[in-house]
């Protein structure tokens, strides 16, 4: 699992971290390389930001090198091999239990699933589950991503989708599922849901335009949802509605793929509008044009800044 502590970024990390990005842009000369050394070695504090830059860098990106000073072809697949690994274990592609589900779009891909009982599942990109039909009960195991299940009721096997530490038993009905890094959500479309902690047995029971949240362990009261734009992936839409840029970033980084980093205070700009999501280019361009950020894409890494920096 990523290591949370390396996303806090202080300001000198985020200084070391700028000069990495750029270079790594396609821009840098030598000098630059230069001058990064000179500034990682002008202070204590400065090789420490920078040793902690270079580490987040190596897992998700490529080996920290300069251009021109050796390598060839066996440096170039290296450098790929650290990043994919990193990448990997850092959980650029989803958690590892997930690598083998029984169901797994990619970036930016999006499927229909018809299950053996009649059902159907909408799989959101980045999304991976697992179907397990037992002969009193049918699961489904969300590992990463979001679905959108239509029921067909069946009153001798309860229909039951795993996220995390919450189940939603559908109580002959659609609703959506939506398990995200740090919280899980559920959203009824039609009918009811009732859904569940599994670690303190607390539960509540949703009606159709109704959503609650598992998150830091506490299951949230039902609460009034815009179930159109909620649902908007399943038209290739993503509509945010006055969010926080930080808030949106993994819902958008199933489009484009990797982890989305912000610098300064980029990830507190608050997005509204709504955008095409199957081109993962016209994502980042469309947050572009509506928000005075700039915009690096890297391999398996993003990095969001404010225009001015």
């Amino acid at each position: 699992m990523t290591d949370n502590r390396e996303d806090e970024l202080d300001p000198l990390t985020e200084a070391a971290l700028e000069r990495i990005v750029h270079l790594h842009s396609g821009s840098a000369v030598a000098e630059d390389w230069e001058a990064y050394q000179d500034w990682r070695a002008s202070s204590v504090e400065h090789r420490t930001a920078a040793e902690r830059a270079e580490r987040l860098w190596a897992r998700l990106g490529p080996a920290l090198k300069p251009p021109g000073r050796g390598g060839g072809t066996v440096a170039i697949l290296a450098a790929l091999t650290i990043g994919l690994a990193g990448a990997f274990g850092a959980g650029a592609f989803g958690p590892p239990r997930s690598y083998f589900a029984d169901q797994r779009t990619s970036v930016g891909e999006r499927r229909t699933v018809a299950l053996a009982d009649g059902s159907i599942v909408e799989a959101d990109a980045s999304t991976s589950f697992d179907v397990d039909f037992a002969p009193g009960e049918r699961r489904l195991k969300l590992y990463a991503g979001r679905i959108h299940v239509a029921v067909t009721p069946d009153v001798a096997r309860p229909f039951i989708v795993e996220a995390g530490d919450l189940e939603a038993q559908a109580l002959g009905t659609a609703f959506e599922v939506d398990q995200a890094k740090d919280a899980t959500d559920v959203v009824v479309t039609e009918r009811r849901v009732r859904a569940r902690d599994v670690r303190t047995g607390a539960q509540v029971e949703l009606g159709a335009g109704e959503e609650t949240t598992l998150r830091n362990g506490s299951l949230q009261a039902p609460r009034a949802v815009d179930v159109r734009a909620a649902t908007a992936w399943r038209r290739g839409m993503l509509v945010f509605d006055d969010r926080r840029l930080d808030e949106v970033a993994e819902e958008i980084s199933r489009y484009v793929g990797g982890r989305i980093i912000f610098l300064g205070d980029a990830g507190s700009l608050r997005l509204t509008g709504a955008f095409p999501s199957g081109d993962a280019a016209t994502v980042l361009d469309a947050v572009t044009a509506a928000l005075p950020v700039r915009v690096t894409r890297l391999p398996f890494l993003t990095v969001v800044r404010t225009a001015s920096r």
